[in-house]
């Protein structure tokens, strides 16, 4: 009888990756003095990923080295007036933040992206299985062509 070998899992730490989170605030913080101060103060030297919220729905998912800055620019730029509210969290690990949002994007319909993300080529598994279906489409058109002649 075989023996089965367990293996035990790390276990996780919170706070590794995400500093800090808001919950969803209107864009209108942004403008308020005191909110203006104190934001730019907790935002300061924080990359991080920020999403911006038409009503109930997810307008738009970006990545910066800048939050305040970024976020504040969307009042001026191609999305102004397209949102009315915003997330952010501050991440730790600068490296991580565009796979951070290539999840992101890939989850879920974010109409305010133009573009969605990609994974390195070697990565991407619908390659791999489109290598997959090609191979075994060469097998079934031999079967057929056996099949034919009879």
């Amino acid at each position: 009888m075989r023996k089965i070998r367990t293996v035990k899992m790390k276990k996780t730490i919170k706070g590794e990756l995400i500093q800090g989170m808001t919950k969803r605030l209107p864009w209108e913080i942004l403008e308020d003095p005191i909110f203006k101060k104190r934001l730019k103060e907790i935002m300061k030297d924080f990359s991080g990923i920020y999403a911006l919220y038409r009503r109930d729905s997810l307008y738009y998912v970006g990545l910066t080295k800048d939050l305040f800055g970024r976020i504040k620019g969307h009042l001026k730029n191609r999305h102004r007036g397209k949102w009315d509210s915003f997330i952010i969290f501050r991440i730790k690990r600068v490296k991580y933040l565009k796979d951070i949002e290539t999840l992101i994007t890939h989850l879920v319909n974010v109409p305010g992206n133009r573009q969605k993300g990609r994974v390195p080529r070697d990565a991407d598994i619908n390659q791999i299985l489109q290598y997959i279906l090609r191979q075994q489409k060469k097998k079934t058109a031999v079967y057929e062509k056996v099949f034919e002649k009879r």
